[in-house]
């Protein structure tokens, strides 16, 4: 398979035209085993061509690697994919260091998230409602029954034009030509097919998060405030120019939204807020534009403690550490004891050179959220930082176990081994790190420091043997499956 036609097999069926609330009933139901989809890409091709498009995400998009935010991604997205007709771990969410408003899927169960979309929500049922929105897509293989309703048009003219959509979000002038390209070969037509598969995602979403315990109206209210602002603005948002929205289509939402009001109790958790305000500092340009938008945020009568949090976050970025740990100090004197207020003081402290404080404020932390993902990197960090590295490499090793999904925390691994001198521990990391991250000739080439140079022990070469054999297995399926 061409990196063309990879490129283009990316979901993004949230893009595309919704049609009016009277079609068709539609099968709201999970594809059965041995649906006819399969014909044209089984789940596991997904899979491959999800973890190949994961790659070219990470060369040429900017990702957030906060483990503070990542962790509250992760934490958002599980939460709904306990509800959904997929395994939690059937989903990988990541976030885009973007302005631009979006969020899209790819196969394999990748959810892509624009830093922009989360800081234009002002709730995280409106958050979840995106993010449910996607995963419904993956749920109901939207992508392998839309390559299926083409019929006649080839999975390569599909893919120019799913390939020229999304890269119109990033890069306009790219994808205008790309769209232009596929869309003149007659397959226009197949896109009539995603209407359904818009309100079947509009329909399913605000089902699941219902269920999840969110808002359902979270869905209604984004898409509303996102129209309204559309209106006074000379260049609509890449998010509407790409998920086309109605009146009709909000109240139609707005409609089945009111039929899950007072079906459970909503429960939003206050990281959202938190979390936002991070965001927003850490994704400013400079460090004194960050502390420009959190000073404007807390003029907000309604910003609360969180925009306080957040301003800390900026003033620590930018290098103004007692101003940080006043804000800090005051946001913690009126507000209860969080994990994020442990890990920004640990930050804080190791701005300022002060290893053994961070350790003494993360294990302060710890004792009250023994689970929470960015207290246990900042304590990894923490202990690195004060020349404790036996403890480090432990406290490392605890974290991965527990967080499995965490690629960055595989990296953290190897440069802690490296700190303790254990070279071949180091290089292990970082090959299963290079392999999370779908770079398996990578991860190969670090298993060859430990079998052909490294010193080791035999657990260790046992190891790099073992995760070589399977590597290469996966790294020739992939093969086989590109050369088809």
């Amino acid at each position: 398979m061409s990196r063309l036609i990879a490129t283009g097999l990316i979901l993004v069926f949230a893009f595309t035209p919704i049609g009016p609330a009277t079609a068709a009933i539609l099968d709201l139901s999970l594809p059965e085993m041995g649906d006819p989809a399969d014909r044209v890409m089984t789940p596991s091709e997904e899979q491959r061509i999800g973890e190949r498009m994961m790659r070219e995400v990470r060369r040429e998009a900017d990702l957030v690697d906060d483990p503070a935010v990542i962790a509250y991604l992760h934490d958002l997205g599980t939460r709904l994919a306990g509800y959904s007709e997929l395994p939690a771990n059937a989903f990988r969410f990541f976030l885009i260091n973007n302005e631009r408003l979006n969020a899209f899927a790819m196969p394999g169960g990748y959810i892509g998230v624009h830093s922009g979309l989360v800081l234009a929500a002002r709730s995280e049922s409106e958050l979840a409602s995106v993010l449910a929105h996607e995963m419904v897509h993956v749920s109901q293989r939207h992508l392998a029954r839309r390559v299926l309703a083409a019929k006649q048009t080839s999975v390569r003219t599909v893919a120019l034009i799913l390939a020229g959509i999304l890269l119109s979000t990033q890069a306009p002038e790219a994808g205008s030509a790309a769209a232009m390209s596929g869309m003149a070969s007659g397959a226009q037509s197949q896109l009539a097919y995603s209407r359904d598969h818009e309100r079947e995602a509009d329909n399913l979403g605000l089902k699941l998060l219902s269920e999840a315990g969110f808002d359902p109206m979270g869905m209604p209210a984004f898409f509303t405030r996102l129209l309204e602002a559309s209106r006074y603005s000379a260049e609509p948002p890449p998010f509407l120019s790409t998920h086309p929205l109605t009146e009709a289509r909000i109240a139609d939402s707005r409609s089945r939204a009111e039929t899950f009001t007072g079906s459970g109790e909503v429960f939003e958790s206050p990281g959202f807020a938190l979390m936002r305000a991070r965001l927003a500092a850490l994704t400013a340009p400079t460090g004194e534009a960050a502390v420009r938008r959190l000073a404007g945020w807390i003029e907000d009568e309604n910003a609360g403690a969180a925009a306080r949090y957040g301003l800390a976050v900026a003033l620590t970025r930018q290098g103004r550490l007692d101003d940080a740990r006043e804000a800090l100090e005051r946001v913690r004197a009126n507000d209860e004891a969080r994990a994020a207020y442990y890990a920004a003081a640990a930050e804080l402290a190791l701005a300022a050179d002060r290893a053994d404080q961070a350790v003494a404020t993360v294990k302060e932390g710890l004792s009250l959220f023994p689970d929470d993902y960015a207290l246990q990197y900042r304590y990894v960090e923490a202990l690195t930082a004060a020349g404790d590295h036996q403890a480090a490499v432990h406290a490392v090793e605890r974290a991965t176990e527990t967080h499995p999904w965490s690629a960055p925390l595989l990296h953290l691994q190897a440069r802690t081994d490296d700190a303790a001198g254990d070279q071949a521990g180091a290089a292990i990391a970082m090959g299963r790190f290079y392999a999370a991250r779908g770079d398996l000739r990578g991860a190969l080439r670090q298993l060859d420091q430990v079998l052909y140079g490294a010193v080791a022990d035999g657990y260790q070469r046992s190891r790099a043997q073992a995760l070589r054999e399977r590597w290469r297995a996966e790294l020739e399926a992939q093969r086989d499956a590109e050369s088809n």
